[in-house]
């Protein structure tokens, strides 16, 4: 390793940690060091010393991945001293998942601060949620020692960011990844210490939240409607269910409502917004990449919740004085959804069951009152469209 070259620490060694920003840091001259507990995830990367991530785009490319190390994060030696060394730490192990960071990294950025290393550290959370820096710098707060709360602001920064690159999960067994040769990765200007880190697509800018909304409510609420929509009509991959003309008018229209209120929210220029919106069919329509549906449908509470990306563009449609009928329908498609190996599809059912669509608006996912009534008549009206065309194309399902 040359005196130059930087050290990027990446917890998660998954799709997204090697297959979107591990692969970018690598490109752009950082050494990985991926922390895992996946004893046979990180025996594989170990022993081959290499991996192959295939980017699809206009063109197909590969890039070979080596170079790394690979660390077992009860391994808690070795995860304290990569934190010392790093110049980067980012985060890449799903929103569930930050409980479990927070205790090693908190370890190891009290061990880097007592070793006298002044050198600024950015952490970053790069899981598909809002807020993710925030929310890992809180755990890491509460998993510090007694009075080592000045810390964190005074050699560490949490900036927020926003990750889009669709990294369909690996094969078990094998380490060769396949993704979109696209990403957005921008991150909170204000909130990062030091200079630029020059990574490919990470982009340092000042009006996050506006695209962090953009993003989470254009192209993951087209995820999410196309996805609950086709789990409805037995779809497996998402490039087959987006080439559905039904799916890809409900899933257009919804993304319709997010666009108007967006631009109504953040002053986005109209055909900026309209360009944004279907740069995304292209993207999922690609036979290229084998995209399945169950990995865009799972976790279905997450997905419901106040800010996420069907609840939260539907009250700011009617913040702003708008019915939001598609993204109703797109919401009822997740309320319809139930697989016996989603946890949370299990919860969400019993919920209603017990409780019905009002208390899971406002109980469950904390929708303000001056919302509630809308948006569950949004919702009805949505399964009652569900309903009919059940009746017209005969699909299956549980439509309530």
């Amino acid at each position: 390793m040359s005196a130059e070259q930087k050290n990027v620490v990446i917890f998660g060694a998954g799709s997204t940690g090697r297959g979107h920003v591990g692969q970018l840091a690598h490109a752009s001259g950082y050494r990985l060091v991926f922390i895992d507990r996946d004893p046979a995830l990180l025996r594989d990367l170990w022993a081959s010393k290499q991996y192959t991530v295939r980017l699809v785009g206009e063109q197909v490319r590969e890039v070979d991945i080596s170079g790394y190390r690979v660390l077992d994060v009860a391994d808690e030696p070795a995860v304290i001293e990569a934190i010392c060394q790093a110049d980067l730490v980012l985060t890449a192990v799903r929103p569930e998942n930050i409980p479990s960071v927070a205790g090693p990294l908190a370890r190891g950025l009290v061990e880097r601060a007592e070793g006298g290393k002044d050198a600024p550290l950015n952490v970053v959370a790069c899981e598909n949620m809002i807020g993710g820096s925030t929310t890992l710098k809180g755990y890491v707060a509460a998993a510090l020692p007694q009075g080592y709360d000045a810390l964190l602001d005074k050699h560490f920064a949490f900036p927020d960011a926003m990750i889009a690159r669709v990294v369909p999960s690996r094969d078990p067994g094998s380490l060769r990844l396949e993704g979109e040769d696209y990403s957005e990765w921008p991150v909170d200007r204000a909130a990062w210490l030091g200079p630029d880190p020059q990574i490919a697509t990470l982009e340092l800018v000042d009006n996050l939240p506006a695209r962090l909304e953009r993003k989470l409510y254009m192209h993951n609420t087209g995820h999410a409607v196309c996805g609950y929509l086709a789990h409805m009509k037995g779809y497996e991959l998402m490039c087959d269910a987006i080439a559905d003309p039904w799916i890809a008018d409900i899933t257009r229209h919804a993304m319709m409502e997010s666009g108007e209120a967006l631009v109504r929210r953040h002053g986005f220029d109209r055909l900026e917004i309209n360009a944004y919106r279907e740069g995304l069919f292209p993207r999922v329509a690609s036979r290229l990449i084998k995209d399945p549906v169950t990995r865009v449908i799972r976790s279905p509470l997450r997905k419901l919740g106040r800010h996420e990306r069907l609840v939260g563009p539907a009250c700011l449609c009617l913040e702003y004085g708008a019915s939001p009928e598609y993204l109703g329908m797109g919401m009822a498609a997740l309320l319809d959804y139930h697989a016996p190996d989603d946890p949370e599809s299990d919860r969400l059912q019993q919920a209603l069951r017990q409780h019905g669509i009002a208390w899971v608006f406002s109980d469950l996912i904390g929708v303000e009152e001056a919302y509630r009534r809308p948006l569950e008549g949004a919702v009805k009206r949505g399964l009652a469209r569900l309903m009919m065309a059940r009746v017209q194309h005969r699909i299956g399902g549980t439509a309530r």
